[in-house]
This record gives C-alpha cells, sequence and structure tokens, in this order.
C-alpha cells in the first residue's frame, strides 16, 4: 500500500468513528474486485451502459475523468477504453457502482 492510501485510509476511518460518536449510523460497504481479465468494450455496450445510467455523453465524461469527445470516440468505436475507464464500465456493467448526477 502506498503511503497516500494508508494516510487517506486512517483519515477516513477517524472521520468514520467521530460521527460514530456523534451518533450517526454509518454503513461500511466493502468492493472486491476480482483479478479476473476485464472485458473487452464495444460502441454499443458502452452506449448502453451509459443510456441504462441515465445520463447524457457529458455526465458520463465527468464521470470517468475525461472530456466528452472520448466519450464520443467510444461510443462511435474510433477509441477504447483501457486501463480504470475500463474497471469503472466493469463496476457500472454490474452494478457494483453508479453515476450520481
Amino acid at each position: 500500500m502506498s503511503t497516500a492510501f494508508s494516510m487517506l485510509s486512517a483519515a477516513l476511518d477517524e472521520a468514520i468513528e467521530d460521527a460514530e460518536r456523534d451518533g450517526a449510523k454509518l454503513q461500511r460497504e466493502h468492493l472486491s474486485i476480482e483479478s479476473q481479465p476485464l472485458p473487452v468494450y464495444s460502441p454499443e455496450r458502452i452506449k448502453s451502459i451509459r443510456q441504462r445510467e441515465g445520463v447524457t455523453q457529458r455526465t458520463f465524461a465527468s464521470y470517468f475523468g475525461v472530456s466528452c469527445r472520448t466519450v464520443e470516440a467510444w461510443e462511435s468505436g474510433k477509441n477504447h477504453p483501457s486501463g480504470p475507464s475500463n474497471r469503472l464500465l466493469h463496476l457500472l456493467e454490474n452494478e457494483q457502482c453508479s453515476i450520481v448526477s
């Protein structure tokens, strides 16, 4: 684990403890990410995921931290998502996360 992750994790644990001391009832969720290869996403599949989330290309792009043109390129087949974008698509498709706009 990186030093930054350790610091962030400790800070979040402290914030949760403070909130619970103040009477808040918080629910912790754990997300496990399998180590199997991610699927290749076709333009149609990407568009389907975006439409199921009910968001525009602009909102989808913002969620992924990419430009609207990048999402347009994914959905037209001119470019393909990789790395973190591929992982987020996988999580969205499997309803392990969602876009809140």
